[in-house]
């Protein structure tokens, strides 16, 4: 809360209330009060009215100096100071009903301030109730933010119409909380709307983009996703690495491989990805999928410079069986038999009998008929292998 706003409020509730509270004696300490507080001395204001408080004739005084208090040690700030004092003024029941809404909100704004959720939502709903048409409109939707921070988005929605419905154009801040009320409630529909005019209102901003494509995703609209992101990024938009490995993830999805291969290459190329061993594997399932072999060898080869595993020269190998380049078969998997699992060594036996090394080819389908999963295809090639003798 500004410190400016309390003294605005404090001085106010002086001029409006003390007249017909205190008695004269308590009204001069109170304009020297006032004067205090307009000269930023909140420190000494409150050190006065705390010396007042002991004199004071009746509870209407109390409340009143209790109130002010509240409000002079918010804008030191001391907030938990504040909230004793303000919650003080409130128990007497003895503030003419402007100063007790008045109070009451402030004392909703310092809860809130303080992380005080379910004390603040206590607070200012009875605020929110008693003030009506003329509740302030900040407090609605303070009441609905501290609704969505207690994840209680239901209670949440009602304060923030309210709020909305007194604007023709609400904050991007009011329809980014209504977009966290449609994500905690799961109401996709509703958080499309929102999104669509958070895009209309702020285009360049790109979390607005990508959380729409992900809410149409969520839909079952997946070409709207697609376009959503696709859109954006032919604007310059995505400019984290999450955002363009969902793009191409899209473009998967939909069955455009070549453009998610197109994508990532572009994006390493420009530095906006890191070629690590997992955006390799990306790159070269969009290239597999796309049927562009030469590509996905490139792919796979860069992989196999970052990170040499058995499983990425399987892969390379397989690759290499499409472009029917049996010598690259070999080279990918190696002749070391120990090293190669049942798959690996099946394909490497392929690769020697296509190549006319049927010794070679013999040893690896024995080493592939070890492996439960490959037997009976391993035990097929040496039965076709003892017959061509």
């Amino acid at each position: 809360m500004s410190r400016w706003v309390l003294l605005v409020l404090a001085l106010a509730l002086v001029g409006a209330a003390a007249a017909n509270t205190l008695s004269e004696a308590g009204y001069r300490q109170l304009e020297r009060a006032q004067t205090l507080l307009a000269d930023g001395d909140a420190v000494g204001a409150n050190a006065l009215l705390e010396a007042r408080f002991g004199r004071a004739d009746h509870d209407g005084e109390r409340a009143l100096i209790r109130q002010v208090q509240g409000f002079a040690l918010a804008a030191v700030p001391d907030n938990r100071a504040a909230i004793d004092r303000l919650q003080q003024a409130l128990d007497y029941d003895a503030l003419p009903e402007l100063a007790a809404l008045q109070s009451r909100l402030a004392l909703g704004q310092l809860l809130y301030v303080e992380d005080r959720m379910t004390d603040a939502i206590r607070v200012l709903t009875t605020y929110v109730d008693e003030a009506g048409d003329a509740a302030v409109v900040e407090a609605q939707v303070m009441l609905a933010s501290a609704h969505v921070t207690a994840k209680q988005y239901r209670q949440a929605r009602a304060p923030l119409r309210a709020a909305m419905a007194r604007r023709v154009s609400p904050p991007l801040a009011w329809l980014e909380l209504q977009l966290a009320i449609d994500y905690g409630l799961e109401a996709w529909s509703d958080a499309a709307e929102t999104l669509l005019t958070l895009v209309a209102r702020a285009p360049q901003a790109p979390q607005y983009w990508q959380q729409l494509s992900g809410v149409y995703y969520e839909l079952g609209r997946q070409p709207q996703a697609l376009a959503i992101l696709a859109l954006a990024h032919r604007q310059g938009l995505l400019e984290t690495p999450r955002a363009l490995r969902n793009l191409a993830q899209l473009f998967r999805a939909l069955g455009v491989p070549y453009k998610a291969g197109e994508l990532l290459e572009a994006a390493l190329a420009e530095g906006e990805l890191d070629a690590d061993a997992a955006l390799l594997d990306r790159l070269a399932d969009a290239w597999i999928e796309a049927r562009e072999y030469d590509r996905a060898v490139a792919a796979l080869t860069r992989r196999l410079a970052v990170e040499e595993t058995a499983a990425a020269r399987l892969r390379l190998a397989q690759v290499q069986v499409q472009r029917f380049d049996w010598a690259a078969v070999q080279a990918a998997l190696g002749t070391n038999l120990e090293r190669l699992d049942g798959d690996a060594a099946l394909l490497l036996g392929m690769a020697a009998f296509e190549q006319d090394d049927t010794a070679l080819a013999e040893r690896a389908f024995i080493k592939a008929r070890a492996s439960a999963g490959q037997r009976r295809a391993a035990e097929q090639w040496l039965r076709y292998l003892a017959e061509a003798r």
